[in-house]
């Protein structure tokens, strides 16, 4: 870990033209790639080819990121697009198991998990029944949340924690909660992440439900206790697991503090304390589609990626690459669809 002086502070608070209220200054910063080992890459899904039988393709990409990029394939597959349309595809639902090889990617809509051993080059077809999501492994076992009411919760917000298992995509609960709902809980927007340690988070609109997969037990925190649609609407998605220890997520707001689009810092132990703004999309340039996208995070060299179709065109989607440390980006344009980003160092 590097710590930064007051100076530090200062001049990012300047540079982001951040108030005392949007932004808390962090005073330690992980060292970029401190052994030189973050060459193990990202694997993407790409979907392209002809109208009404596109191919879906689990590429690998080879870091440190260059563009333009290079896609390295892995496994190509001719899909149904009466079932898998452009507007069918996921979004953030995608993981990696470091631990054997295996890749997945969810299409909730379909019901189908698809499961790729990546040395292997083969994929298995799962259909899971149930509005699960964010599946997302912890000790080589898969979890999810379903959700009740279809996968659109009402106040209260019901939910269970599940396994999926991978031989034949059936679910088993582990437990099942509710809290009072203020804000959006639905299978749709959430995102997970984890600490790699048994802890699991899961996030969707305001709401951080955390599991403890050690103990079974699971627990609901409102991000946004004085939220409100009209006066203070915030939502988060794009959860990940930064290797100081703080969730990252980004976050919409449209406030008393204006509209913002920010990947911002969440302390997992004190999750209602306001969250530290560690970029800032919109100071950037960058607009993201909240419902087609993806993102993951590598905790190696401190870097957010995310795939997001481009909002005024959507045959076109585009990559980002995010340095965390020192808050540069790389980005390219495609004029194919790119989804299920994840890094390989998990």
């Amino acid at each position: 870990m590097k710590t930064y002086n007051l100076l530090f502070c200062i001049l990012a608070t300047v540079l982001l033209a951040c108030n005392s209220e949007d932004i808390v200054c962090e005073t330690t910063k992980p060292d970029p790639d401190p052994q030189g080992i973050c060459d193990t890459g990202l694997l993407i899904m790409r979907s392209d080819g002809d109208t009404g039988e596109p191919r879906f393709s689990l590429d690998s990409l080879s870091k440190p990121i260059n563009t333009p990029l290079v896609f390295q394939n892995i496994r190509h597959d001719q899909q149904d697009d009466t079932q898998f349309d452009v507007f069918n595809r996921p979004s953030n639902y995608d993981g990696f198991n470091a631990n054997t090889g295996q890749y997945f990617i969810e299409f909730p809509l379909q019901q189908r998990l698809y499961v790729y051993d990546v040395s292997a080059q083969s994929r298995q077809e799962l259909i899971v029944a149930g509005f699960y999501s964010a599946p997302i492994f912890s000790n080589n076992n898969l979890y999810a949340v379903t959700i009740d009411n279809f996968g659109y919760a009402t106040n209260p917000a019901n939910y269970s924690i599940e396994t999926i298992n991978l031989n034949d995509g059936s679910l088993t609960t582990i437990i099942t909660n509710s809290f009072p709902l203020l804000s959006s809980f639905d299978w749709e927007s959430m995102s997970s992440a984890t600490d790699g340690n048994g802890m699991l988070y899961f996030v969707s609109g305001t709401n951080l439900v955390i599991f403890n997969t050690a103990t079974s037990t699971t627990n609901a925190v409102e991000l946004v206790p004085d939220f409100n649609t009209t006066t203070n609407f915030q939502r988060f998605y794009g959860l990940e697991y930064r290797n100081t220890g703080n969730l990252l997520a980004i976050r919409e707001r449209d406030n008393n503090q204006g509209e913002g689009l920010e990947i911002v810092s969440i302390d997992p132990n004190n999750p209602t304390t306001a969250p530290t703004v560690i970029f800032d999309f919109m100071a950037n340039g960058i607009n993201l589609n909240s419902e087609f996208y993806a993102t993951s995070y590598d905790d190696c060299d401190d870097t957010y990626y995310i795939t997001s179709r481009d909002n005024n065109n959507i045959d076109i989607t585009n990559f980002y690459e995010i340095n965390l440390f020192d808050n540069t980006v790389k980005t390219e344009s495609f004029n194919f669809y790119l989804m299920g980003i994840s890094t390989k160092n998990n």
